[in-house]
This record gives structure tokens, C-alpha cells and sequence, in this order.
């Protein structure tokens, strides 16, 4: 278990009453049991998931009876420590509670390039001169005309011609859309005068049809008037005659 803080980043060897039994290392967040053994608070939590006695005297472990002691971790955080970036030439010290102060701005802190594409690893203060050479430096045009600038044209960049020329090419664009939707429009249009077209002779048909059926429901009513009454059969003939000629 790794919980507490390396010994060896400590500028003086700590005090043995500092060292965590189960991890070998200075105390990090201790905690005290009931039995008064301190350790690193991860450190006791990880041993309790194999068992519920104290590492030192076994005695049985309560979480609840647990301790954090506030004022230890504090004389632990005035220790003076060396700059993890030592073996890359940091030569600082300063008090454990100000690493991440340190860190954040340690010129020999590894830096990964912000370019996208580059990848390469630099420490923080090479990190300016990488970045005039890096091939893959990518930059928006300071003007604010939306043009993403790279080494090879960043000398030769006009934001006027560019913006002209994408300008000309979105018109060109437009153009061509309209042009499609007027000829999707012209295909609509005659598609719904064929339509048209089609109705129309459905309605003339259907018309037919009437009379046809009108027609021949007359000349049914004159043949049986006709057997019916033999009599009568001139005048009738006479009538079937005329409704014939109404219903041509």
C-alpha cells in the first residue's frame, strides 16, 4: 500500500512516529483507533476489508470510534520537501502543503503540447520555444475573421481576399440550391398538372357512366309498359321514342 506521502521527497528523514506501519511511508490524513495506534486513514480503511484488528496490538477495529487527527496533518504539512521534478534539474524545497502552489507553475513540470495531432511531451519552460517550431501549431486569425492559421500561411494570410473568397464560394452555394429547389419545384408542378389531368378524365368517365345507366333504366320502363299493354302499344312506342331521343 502506497497511502502516505514517499519518504524520500522529504528534505530531512521524518520522525519514525511518523511513519505509517501498514505503508512505510509519512502519515497522509492520519487517523487514531481506540487503541491509540495512528496510521494514513486509506491505508487502515483498505486493511479492514481483510480484517477488523489493528495492525499493531489486533485488537478489534471500530470505524466509528476513529479519529482524524487535524492538528498532526497539519505540523506534517510544514515538512519541508523537494520538488518532484528533481531528476528534471528542479532544485526547490518548500513546505508539503504548497507542492500543488509549486507544481502549478514549476518550470520543469512535463507539459503535453496543446496541439492537436503533435502529442510530444515538454517541459513547462521549453514549452514556448516548441511551440514556434511545432508542425502542427494551429491558431484563429487575430483580426477575428474565422480563418484557422497554420506555419506554412501565416505570413501570406489576407483576411480580405479570404473572406472575399469565401464569400464568392457560399454564393456560389446558394446558387446552386435554389437552382435545385426550382427544378424540384418544376417536377412538383408538372406532376400535379398530370394529376389534374388524370381527375379530370376520371370525372368525365364517371359522367359517362351515368348516362349510360340513366339510358338504359328508360329504355327498360318502355318494354314492359310495351308487354303490359298491347293496346296501347302505338302511343306508348310513340313515347319510348321521344324518351329515346331525350336520352341521346
Amino acid at each position: 500500500m502506497t497511502g502516505g506521502y514517499e519518504v524520500e521527497q522529504f528534505v530531512e528523514t521524518p520522525d519514525e512516529d511518523l511513519i505509517c506501519v501498514i505503508c512505510r511511508a509519512v502519515l497522509r490524513c492520519p487517523v487514531r483507533l481506540k487503541c491509540n495506534h495512528v496510521f494514513c486513514k486509506e491505508c487502515i480503511l483498505q486493511w479492514m476489508k481483510r480484517q477488523v484488528k489493528c495492525p499493531c496490538c489486533r485488537q478489534s477495529i471500530d470505524q466509528n470510534q476513529m479519529l482524524v487527527l487535524f492538528k498532526l496533518s497539519k505540523s506534517i504539512g510544514r515538512l519541508s520537501i523537494k520538488c518532484r521534478n528533481a531528476q528534471q534539474g528542479c532544485r526547490a524545497t518548500f513546505p508539503l502543503s504548497n507542492e500543488y502552489l509549486h507544481i502549478s507553475s514549476c518550470p520543469y513540470e512535463w507539459q503535453l503540447c496543446p496541439h492537436e495531432g503533435c502529442g510530444q511531451q515538454v517541459l513547462r519552460k521549453d514549452a514556448q520555444a516548441h511551440d514556434q517550431s511545432c508542425c502542427h501549431w494551429r491558431q484563429p486569425c487575430p483580426m477575428g475573421c474565422g480563418t484557422v492559421l497554420v506555419r506554412e500561411n501565416q505570413a501570406q494570410h489576407n483576411c480580405y481576399r479570404d473572406l472575399q473568397q469565401r464569400y464568392v464560394a457560399e454564393r456560389r452555394k446558394q446558387r446552386a440550391i435554389a437552382a435545385n429547389l426550382r427544378r424540384k419545384m418544376q417536377r412538383m408542378q408538372s406532376r400535379m398538372a398530370q394529376i389534374r389531368r388524370q381527375i379530370n378524365l376520371m370525372c368525365e368517365s364517371l359522367e359517362v357512366g351515368d348516362l349510360e345507366v340513366e339510358a338504359g333504366e328508360g329504355t327498360s320502363v318502355w318494354t314492359d309498359a310495351s308487354d303490359s299493354s298491347p293496346s296501347g302499344s302505338r302511343h306508348r312506342h310513340t313515347d319510348s321514342r321521344s324518351s329515346r331521343v331525350r336520352f341521346i
